[in-house]
């Protein structure tokens, strides 16, 4: 299954993607450490594989650019066939960001995701302090239902480190031990989705 976009093109995740993911840049930035990914071992790397695409309620897709170099990939975890909605999770070379890889891969994926695969939602959770992350989703049609505080994905990064982050950025804070961040949940459906797409074509042709 190929999907191609402006920039890039979507497709089935396949197990030596996962290889070259190893060479992706890293974020200097800790609040985005989770994101980095792991130097996992080849019994690892097979196991993270299977993870993603062996289960029916998941879906993985790599997503390259135009010279066939993996630059990131997006995950699809609890589908629910009957209902036709699923969570969307979406992640990216540190080394290939402020590109315009983004929104090009996120819409060339909700044109499959919509219209070919035919469901119906998609939701998804984002920190607050993401702003890129948040510009591209708002940009492709997806809306803000609710704002959550929540404990940060990472914990294991020591106290000095959290400390320093609540002093460096007000949506973080610490609360029993444990660092939190806001997180925004938001979705678009099929009828969001069309008509977004209708009226960017409008605005085109203006």
């Amino acid at each position: 299954m190929y999907k191609r976009g402006n920039k890039i093109t979507l497709r089935k995740l396949k197990r030596e993607d996962v290889d070259k993911m190893l060479f992706w840049g890293k974020h200097e930035d800790p609040v985005f450490f989770h994101y980095n990914f792991p130097n996992l071992s080849q019994q690892e790397r097979d196991l993270w594989y299977r993870i993603k695409v062996k289960d029916c309620r998941r879906k993985c897709f790599a997503i390259e650019d135009m010279e066939r170099n993996i630059i990131g990939y997006i995950s699809l975890r609890n589908i629910k066939f009957f209902k036709r909605e699923s969570e969307l999770g979406i992640v990216f070379d540190p080394s290939r960001l402020n590109k315009g890889y983004g929104t090009d891969g996120l819409n060339t994926f909700l044109d499959l995701y919509f219209n070919t695969l035919k469901m119906k939602s998609l939701t998804l959770k984002v920190a607050k302090f993401n702003k890129r992350a948040l510009r591209c989703y708002e940009k492709c049609g997806f809306k803000v239902s609710k704002e959550v505080l929540n404990e940060f994905e990472e914990q294991d990064m020591g106290s000095m480190t959290m400390k320093e982050i609540v002093e460096n950025n007000e949506e973080f804070v610490i609360e029993n031990g444990k660092l939190m961040t806001n997180y925004y949940h938001m979705s678009i459906t099929k009828e969001i989705y069309l008509f977004h797409k209708e009226n960017e074509e409008l605005l085109i042709t203006l």
